[in-house]
């Protein structure tokens, strides 16, 4: 047992070597994926207030997870695959509440910044464009650089699928006029 002392007060913590050695690499999974976490969410929810509360629900969930057990050697496929899950959830929560209270709309007006910035108008006309899989595929390829492998898993299909999705969205998006230069 390693006898770790606060710096005020006489209270001395007990821990095992093993649960400080899981909070040093959780803590350096934190550090190393949460902005890749946190963009895939952005990308999937277009509200940066959503995917903070996403990406911190997210890496909650990974702690109590991973809490005495061995961390995935490749943490980021299970960090994006139980953040599109939370992701998911929230939407099936918001569409029943929309059911429940008809004036509970669950969109938002953009805020005077995103309405600005030529990448929420991009990134709006390509929503428009492509399915929400295709849009989440072509961000887990292209933003968050990951193999099909790695996105099969998040998205839950196979590997030819996820190269069928990516092509089908390429394909979308060169033959849309609104996104032509």
């Amino acid at each position: 047992m390693t006898m770790i002392r606060p710096s005020s007060g006489d209270l001395s913590l007990r821990a095992d070597a093993t649960s400080v050695a899981d909070s040093i690499d959780f803590e350096a999974a934190y550090v190393r994926h949460y902005r890749d976490v946190h963009r895939y969410l952005l990308g999937l929810t277009r509200s940066i207030d959503e995917a903070d509360d996403l990406a911190a629900e997210t890496f909650e969930r990974a702690l109590r997870a991973w809490a005495g057990r061995t961390m995935p050697e490749h943490p980021l496929p299970w960090l994006l695959l139980t953040a599109r899950h939370l992701a998911t959830d929230r939407w099936r929560r918001a569409r029943r509440l929309a059911r429940l209270l008809p004036w509970a709309n669950g969109s938002r007006p953009p805020t005077a910044d995103e309405s600005r910035t030529d990448f929420w108008l991009w990134f709006d006309a390509v929503a428009r464009v492509l399915t929400d899989r295709q849009r989440e595929v072509l961000v887990l390829r292209y933003q968050r650089d990951l193999t099909d492998a790695h996105i099969a898993t998040v998205m839950g299909i196979s590997e030819s699928g996820v190269r069928s999705l990516v092509g089908r969205a390429v394909e979308a998006l060169r033959n849309h006029p609104e996104l032509l230069p």
